[in-house]
C-alpha cells in the first residue's frame, strides 16, 4: 500500500519516490521500472528529498528509531542512522534537513544533507510542531513551523531568530504548511486543518477567509503552477486529493479518491501522480485534457 509520494530527479528526470509498507521505493514513472528498494524500516513515519548540489538527492526518511538516509539509485545507506526517535514534520532547506523533534521543549533538530552531521537545533516551541516549511522570499528564507493548538512560528534559519509576529488559526492542530508564489509576485503562507488558511507572507494578513476543504485532517499540501494559476493540492486522512486555486480559495474539479499525491514532469508534462486506494499509481496530466495513465 502505497501512503507518501515525492518526486525526486535523477539525471535531470523525475523519478516517483513512494513508501510502500515498510519499505521506500524508487521509480521511473514513464515505464514502471523499479529503480531501487530499501530494506525494511518499521515505524516509517515520514519521508524528505535533499538535494545535495553536487551528486544526486538523498531520501531522509524518519521512522520509530529515528533518521535513516538512502541512496536513490541503491537504496544504500551512505550515512549512519541517527537514532533520535519521535521525529516528524520534515523540511528541507539549503542542503539541511530540518525535522521537528516531539520532545520536549520541542526544537526543530537540523542536519548537513552532504554529510548526515547533526547541527545546531532551531528554535524552542510551546508546543509539539506538527507542520514544517521553509519559504523563500525576497529578504531570505523563513522557516514556518506550525503546532498542534493552531499557531504557526516563523524564524530565519540563519541566524534562529523570530521573524515575524505568530499567526494562529484558533485552537486547531496545523497538520500541513506550504508556501505559494502567486503569478503576481505575492507570496503566501498556507496552513491546513480541517480548513485551508492563507496569510501574505511579508506582511502577514490574512487573505480572505478560511476555506472549508471538507476533508479530514489534510496531512500534506503541495504548490504547483499550472498555465499561469497557482494551485494547492492537498490529501487527507480520508483518503481524498483536492486541488484548490491559491489565489480565490476555489476548489478546481472534483475530489479524487487517494491517499497520496505529489507533482512532477513526465516526458516534459506536468502531471499529477496519485497513490490509489487499490495500491496503484494514478498519472493525471494537469492543464490539459488526457486519458489518466496508471503505472
Amino acid at each position: 500500500m502505497i501512503t507518501e509520494l515525492r518526486t525526486l530527479p535523477l539525471d535531470g528526470v523525475d523519478m516517483l519516490v513512494s513508501r510502500n509498507g515498510d519499505q521506500v521505493q524508487v521509480r521511473d514513472p514513464r515505464t514502471n521500472r523499479l529503480i531501487s528498494s530499501s530494506v525494511p524500516l518499521p515505524g516509517i513515519t515520514g519521508l524528505a528529498v535533499c538535494p545535495v548540489g553536487w551528486r544526486d538527492p538523498l531520501i531522509a526518511v524518519t521512522s520509530d528509531d529515528g533518521l535513516h538516509w538512502l541512496e536513490p539509485r541503491s537504496g544504500a545507506r551512505p550515512f549512519t542512522a541517527d537514532r533520535s526517535p519521535y521525529l516528524e514534520s520534515m523540511a528541507v532547506w539549503a542542503g539541511t534537513l530540518l525535522a521537528a523533534s516531539l520532545l520536549e521543549p520541542f526544537p526543530l533538530v537540523r542536519w548537513d544533507a552532504g554529510t548526515g552531521a547533526r547541527l545546531e537545533p532551531l528554535g524552542v516551541h510551546g508546543d509539539q510542531v506538527s507542520a514544517l516549511a521553509v519559504l523563500d522570499l525576497p529578504g531570505g528564507p523563513v522557516v514556518c513551523a506550525g503546532d498542534r493548538s493552531g499557531t504557526v512560528h516563523r524564524w530565519n534559519p540563519r541566524t534562529g531568530a523570530r521573524a515575524g509576529d505568530p499567526l494562529t488559526v484558533g485552537d486547531e492542530q496545523i497538520n500541513a504548511i506550504a508556501g505559494v508564489r502567486l503569478p503576481d509576485g505575492r507570496r503566501l503562507i498556507t496552513a491546513a486543518t480541517a480548513d485551508l488558511h492563507r496569510w501574505d507572507a511579508a506582511t502577514g494578513e490574512p487573505i480572505g477567509v478560511p476555506v472549508v476543504i471538507d476533508s479530514y485532517a489534510v496531512h500534506r499540501m503541495d504548490t504547483v503552477l499550472v498555465n499561469g494559476r497557482a494551485e494547492l493540492i492537498t490529501c487527507g486522512h480520508d483518503a481524498v486529493v483536492q486541488r484548490w486555486d491559491a489565489t480565490t480559495g476555489e476548489r478546481i474539479g472534483d475530489p479524487l479518491p487517494g491517499r497520496c499525491a505529489t507533482v512532477f514532469h513526465r516526458y516534459g508534462e506536468l502531471t499529477l501522480a496519485i497513490g490509489t486506494l487499490d495500491g496503484t499509481v494514478d498519472l493525471r496530466p494537469l492543464g490539459q485534457p488526457h486519458p489518466d495513465r496508471r503505472t
